[in-house]
């Protein structure tokens, strides 16, 4: 077991899976432990608010920056991207000799970090390992970097046997739950009244739309907003609810997304919400009556604010859930029925509050240190995989 002061290189690309490691990079900084943090991809672009400030905001220092999000919708852009993430990662890896390279999740930071932790012998932690979604260009990624870790820390005791079934060694597989329950858990409450009136919300009852595009539909993506936007504002003229929308994230098929979404900017039942601060993006999540669209945080995080979900089309397919998700396909009924059984069944309501969430509780961030300052960097069982499949 490591004693001593540790170097972790941190990459990170994007707003969201930031603030899951959020908790984990505080509890390493109050260990003394040494952070090397790298940004890329939409943290660096102005489109998505230039989040890494976010970052610096909290308290840390960023040792480098790589620029690797192309202006451009088509395919071709996450591809790119990754190689340019790959040489500089591998240029601040050779200068900084970190002992352990962290990532989360299964986006260009994590393959690019994954990859160059293994040509250059240093030790890849993963979170969120073993959790099997469909149709996306990231779910394969996932398992990659699964191949390619070193020390697995899963967010699900299901994830971590199927970790088991790919053929990684018991002796590196750690189930830490969800980091981001200790955001969720520790972040000050901020009165209704207030939170509604800081966000220009007017109604009590609204609903959060966080929507994303789906890599092998991309040619759909504003199709599919579209579909999603028509139901909606007919739910709320009909309920008197209002939508809160989270900007889709940086993937092909966005900027469609956000032209079909400037449609309705003037639209009094649509607020959107840009980079929202975590004090008010956890309120925003407390006080909600669903979570619409198709993010990884209906299935993630989502129970544990204790919220139904109506998850739209086949993004998330596929994955463990809590039970709190309806998945629907694009269809107006199917949509109706689940909207309306997420906001307005009671009974159903009181059910999602008495859920059993499989994927762990707020004590996540010290398990992943734990983790970490368990493996004994002179082993070299650690470094060299015995068995592959």
């Amino acid at each position: 077991m490591n004693n001593r002061k540790l170097k972790i290189l941190v990459s990170t690309g994007i707003k969201s899976d930031y603030d899951i490691l959020y908790p984990v990079l505080s509890e390493l900084k109050k260990a003394n432990h040494e952070l090397i943090i790298v940004v890329s991809g939409a943290h660096l672009s102005d489109h998505h608010n230039n989040t890494y400030k976010r970052i610096i905001e909290d308290g840390f220092q960023i040792e480098d920056k790589v620029d690797t999000l192309l202006s451009t919708d088509r395919a071709v852009q996450r591809s790119k991207g990754t190689g340019l993430l790959i040489q500089g990662l591998a240029q601040t890896v050779e200068r900084t000799d970190p002992d352990f390279l962290l990532v989360l999740g299964d986006r260009e930071e994590s393959i690019a970090t994954a990859i160059v932790g293994n040509y250059m012998e240093k030790l890849v932690v993963h979170i969120g390992g073993g959790d099997p979604v469909y149709g996306n260009a990231d779910d394969p990624m996932r398992f990659a970097v699964s191949k390619l870790a070193h020390i697995h820390c899963c967010t699900a005791q299901a994830y971590a046997e199927n970790l088991l079934k790919i053929g990684e060694e018991n002796f590196r597989i750690f189930f830490t739950g969800n980091p981001a329950y200790a955001n969720i858990d520790f972040v000050p409450m901020i009165e209704k009244v207030e939170l509604m009136n800081q966000l220009e919300i007017e109604s009590e009852n609204y609903i959060v739309l966080i929507k994303h595009p789906l890599s092998s539909e991309v040619e759909s993506a504003g199709k599919q907003m579209e579909v999603t936007l028509k139901f909606l504002e007919n739910f709320c003229d009909k309920h008197n609810f209002q939508v809160v929308c989270i900007p889709p994230n940086s993937d092909p098929g966005s900027h469609e997304m956000k032209t079909v979404l400037e449609k309705y900017s003037d639209e009094d039942w649509l607020i959107k919400a840009e980079t929202l601060p975590r004090l008010q993006f956890i309120n925003l999540m407390r006080y909600a009556k669903a979570l619409v669209g198709n993010s990884s945080m209906g299935i993630l995080e989502a129970p544990h604010y204790k919220l139904p979900v109506v998850n739209i089309g086949n993004r998330q397919q596929g994955r463990l859930n809590a039970g709190n998700v309806e998945f629907v396909p694009y269809k107006k009924d199917d949509i109706s029925k689940a909207v309306e059984k997420a906001t307005l069944d009671y009974e159903y309501r009181q059910k999602i509050r008495n859920l059993k969430n499989p994927f762990g509780d707020s004590s996540a961030p010290k398990k992943v240190m734990k983790a970490i300052e368990s493996v004994d960097l002179n082993d070299r069982k650690w470094y060299v995989k015995q068995k592959l499949c």
